[in-house]
């Protein structure tokens, strides 16, 4: 008899234990925190698409240069919220560009169109913000890189 309640309270004991143990499969918030860019951890002569996760719970994803081409979606701001492996985002603002159009200096840019030289970037508020009701799922390959939604991002600054 004795044994099986020694048996009984080390299973227990077990489960106890268990259920306090942190799950270390999703990133906390606080390892979430810094600039995430996308696709390579080197920076080069600067960053590439890149997600700034910030300690308040806003976040801010810069997509492109300002002239680099003829996107006029250059960057959001927004809220985050992160549920295990669940980001949810909320758009605040965008970042566009807006001018004339004309072809790219080959010297300068592979891309086929760029602005203009008299082209300005501007920030568009979002009328009713309102979260994403689908997430970006984040895939924790290490605490310093990490997929959202397949794409790979590597952690460069805290």
């Amino acid at each position: 008899m004795r044994k099986i309640i020694f048996i009984l309270l080390i299973v227990t004991c077990g489960q106890v234990f268990a259920w306090q143990k942190k799950d270390t499969s999703y990133l906390t918030k606080e390892e979430l925190l810094g600039t995430w860019q996308r696709g390579t951890k080197i920076t080069g002569n600067g960053l590439n698409q890149h997600f700034i996760f910030k300690s308040d719970g806003s976040f801010v994803l810069n997509l492109y240069n300002d002239g680099d081409d003829a996107r006029s979606l250059i960057g959001l701001k927004g809220k985050y919220r992160l549920l295990k492996d669940k980001l949810y985002l909320t758009i605040t603002s965008r970042k566009i560009v807006e001018g004339e159009l004309g072809i790219g200096d080959m010297a300068l840019t592979s891309s086929l169109l760029e602005f203009g030289p008299e082209a300005k970037a501007k920030e568009v508020k979002e009328i009713n913000p309102k979260e994403m009701l689908d997430p970006c799922y984040i895939t924790t390959i290490s605490r310093t890189n990490i997929k959202l939604n397949n794409q790979n991002y590597y952690k460069i600054k805290k």
